[in-house]
């Protein structure tokens, strides 16, 4: 797996699979988003919106959403970063410590795809690579890091916090513009072009279904967190609210209104039995057939937040 990151597999792999991995062919600058899912799954959907609502689909590559099905997605992740003109290093509070099931740390791992991904990055002579800090998160030091990914320590980054979400998001799109000079507004510009002249009226339609996000219904019902607690969500006139259950009371403990967007939904818990100044905001991610919720939660008297994650099946 690591030999595809070599100079002269990529090459090959370019050969064979071109440049059209970010579904645009030959259009200009791209975009890499590089994440652990278990760690800023959430935010790299979240991220990916954004920029794609700036720049253009066609330049945003994440794999979640820029690998068909039944594609070899080691060599389509090595052709897109040797495509890429610039990288974006995703680091959440878990990132740098992220064990495998052996209890070893993942970045130790030659093999590990995030590290693959960083080092063939580092590697490029001219690629833009900016680490983007979420979750409150500090950039780790060359000591922190193995030798090979130690130059991320001594990259510029860009934080991105919950209480200035836009502002920052703003910020990291003009660090991109700035570093990719105009071929991303006149990327921009062509694709939207293309959608008005090849579409017309009935891209409208299309385009308003794509954004739509999930419906009640494929979010409606029992969800379980990995700790035996669980989420009844359930909808009346629209209006989704969700109940926690406690694992070991059995009680209802945190309840709360949820609301959909594009890829999954924004909920807000209260406790039950007590007041507090603070509540729990749970920004996630809808995948898998629906059958898991991704993403993080923050309690909003703090400004670091955590991984969440529910699934349908019962742990």
């Amino acid at each position: 797996m690591r030999d595809l990151f070599r100079p002269a597999v990529l090459q090959q792999t370019l050969a064979k699979n071109g440049r059209a991995v970010f579904k645009g062919g030959d259009v200009g600058e791209r975009i890499f988003i590089s994440y652990r899912r278990a760690d800023t799954a959430g935010h790299a959907g979240r991220i990916s919106d954004a920029l794609q609502h700036r720049f253009g689909r066609s330049v945003v590559f994440l794999d979640v959403d820029s690998i068909a099905a039944g594609v070899d997605f080691v060599q389509t992740l090595a052709a897109a970063i040797e495509g890429a003109d610039v990288v974006l290093i995703l680091i959440g509070n878990t990132w740098l410590e992220s064990h495998d099931t052996n209890g070893a740390r993942r970045l130790d791992n030659p093999h590990d795809p995030v590290r693959q991904e960083i080092e063939a990055a580092l590697q490029r002579p001219g690629l833009t690579v900016i680490p983007v800090l979420v979750e409150g998160v500090r950039m780790p030091s060359a000591a922190d890091l193995p030798p090979s990914m130690a130059r991320l320590s001594r990259l510029q980054a860009i934080e991105l916090s919950e209480q200035r979400w836009d502002f920052d998001l703003r910020r990291l799109g003009d660090a991109i513009t700035a570093t990719s000079g105009a071929g991303f507004a006149r990327t921009a510009r062509r694709w939207i072009a293309a959608v008005a002249v090849v579409v017309g009226v009935a891209a409208v339609t299309g385009w308003n279904l794509y954004f739509r996000g999930p419906s009640p219904d494929e979010v409606k019902g029992v969800w379980y967190l990995a700790n035996g607690s669980f989420w009844t969500v359930t909808s009346q006139d629209g209006a989704l609210w969700v109940d926690e259950t406690h694992y070991e009371s059995h009680d209802v403990w945190k309840h709360g209104p949820a609301t959909l967007n594009r890829h999954g939904m924004e909920v807000d818990l209260d406790l039950v039995f007590a007041r507090e100044p603070f509540r729990y905001h749970y920004t996630l991610r809808l995948d898998g057939d629906d059958q898991l919720l991704t993403g993080t939660v923050q309690r909003t008297d703090q400004t670091a937040g955590s991984p969440a994650r529910l699934t349908r099946q019962k742990p």
